[in-house]
């Protein structure tokens, strides 16, 4: 009887899968999933005042700003804007879109990176008590928009340059 029980246990083994079928292969280990990007901006150095080489405006300020992503994310830039104000209210507003930007080489914010643009912006507005600085941002992963704004505290200085200063810019001819 006990020889007839092993015979049965043996079988009943054999038929749950313990001879002919083949290993599964491992899976792959499944990618960390992209980050999204996070980027900061701040001033870099001293603000230069030059008059504009473009006659439609009066002054072009060179803005130096450090763009940092942080997070392992890229990103697009896809605008500087320059809003100037008087009294809270806005007086004046200046803005380099993407093609300005691209046109410059610096379309694409790299993950982890960290990188000093010297960006123009041409003015006329000669009172003003506030300037704000904004650059927007579409993030690669997902395309969600965002801005990082740069604190005006954060420049070091102003200093003033005899030399004209331009940038292409699109509301001018080239």
């Amino acid at each position: 009887m006990r020889k007839v029980l092993a015979s049965i246990l043996v079988l009943a083994l054999a038929a749950c899968g313990g001879g002919g079928s083949s290993p599964t292969a491992p899976s792959a280990p499944t990618p960390a999933p992209v980050p999204s990007a996070t980027i900061t901006a701040t001033g870099s150095g001293s603000l230069v005042l030059h008059p504009s080489r473009v006659s439609a405006f009066a002054v072009a300020l060179e803005t130096p700003i450090r763009i940092t992503e942080s997070a392992g994310g890229s990103a697009d830039w896809g605008f500087a804007r320059m809003q100037i104000f008087n009294r809270g209210l806005e007086v004046e507003r200046t803005e380099l879109t993407a093609t300005d930007i691209q046109r410059a080489g610096a379309g694409r914010i790299g993950a982890n990176s960290n990188q000093v643009h010297r960006v123009i912006f041409r003015f006329n507005s000669s009172t003003f008590d506030r300037i704000d600085i904004t650059l927007g941002f579409s993030d690669v992963k997902d395309a969600r928009q965002f801005t990082a704004t740069v604190p005006f505290s954060s420049f070091s200085d102003v200093d003033l340059s005899v030399t004209p200063a331009s940038v292409t810019h699109s509301r001018t001819p080239l």
